[in-house]
């Protein structure tokens, strides 16, 4: 009877945090509480499997002479999945960084991702790919597949780029907002970008831009983006006019 009452009272626990999961993101509409009750949700959980863990070992086993035995092998084991768990990628990385030379601006591929590394986290690197994605990735899975790193290179291909500005009435916060845009880009690599504004006869202005990317693709990621920053600068622009 003790059994089934504690096999019910799981498949409980597991209705019930799924369906709270999906009110959340079905009734919720404010993004940042959803987001928030949905990220806080799996601890809950989590907690709530741990309190019942022991409180069926206690239905279960409470009467028998050695149910201390078994409440202290219960929690070693549990101490040592959660450490495993906690510890496992941070471990991988220390191995990973001191093999195999892993540093920022580094090419790596791997047969699930590939990219530009872009940080070097605790327990995971950020890897950004051709098309400009950004992929966390463990150090424990890294660890468990063959990656490749291509021979370093000084080589990087140069961009020349000209963007005609939107009508804007600051050309020269343009230049500076686009300025500060290829500093921040993954993408961007060799010396540092340049950005000269140019007057054209007709009173336009237009951007003129160079920089270093490391494959030709990612030269159209720079301009997109570029243009998207610079577009949605005009939008702001124009309403705030009175």
């Amino acid at each position: 009877m003790n059994l089934l009452f504690f096999l019910f009272a799981g498949l409980f626990v597991f209705g019930l945090f799924r369906l709270l999961a999906r009110v959340a993101r079905v009734l919720i509409r404010r993004k940042t509480l959803r987001s928030t009750i949905l990220a806080l949700l799996p601890v809950a959980e989590l907690l709530i499997w741990i309190g019942y863990v022991f409180w069926g070992l206690s239905i279960l086993f409470g009467g028998l002479v050695y149910y201390d035995l078994i409440l202290w092998v219960a929690t070693v084991l549990l101490l040592g999945a959660f450490a495993w768990f906690v510890f496992r990628d941070f471990l991988a990385g220390v191995l990973l960084k001191a093999e195999r030379s892993l540093e920022t601006g580094r090419f790596i591929k791997a047969p699930f991702a590939e990219g530009y590394i872009r940080s070097l986290g605790a327990r995971s690197l950020v890897l950004v790919n051709e098309k400009g994605e950004v992929v966390r990735i463990p150090y424990s899975r890294i660890n468990k597949e063959m990656i490749v790193l291509p021979p370093d290179s000084d080589e990087s291909l140069p961009h020349h780029l000209k963007l005609s500005l939107p009508a804007i009435r600051d050309p020269e916060a343009c230049k500076r907002l686009a300025e500060k845009e290829l500093i921040a880009m993954p993408w961007i690599t060799g010396s540092s970008p340049s950005v000269d504004i140019v007057e054209e006869a007709d009173g336009t202005y237009r951007l003129h831009l160079s920089f270093y990317t490391h494959i030709r693709s990612q030269g159209a990621l720079v301009a997109e983006r570029i243009k998207k920053v610079l577009s949605v600068a005009a939008d702001s622009e124009f309403n705030q006019l009175p």
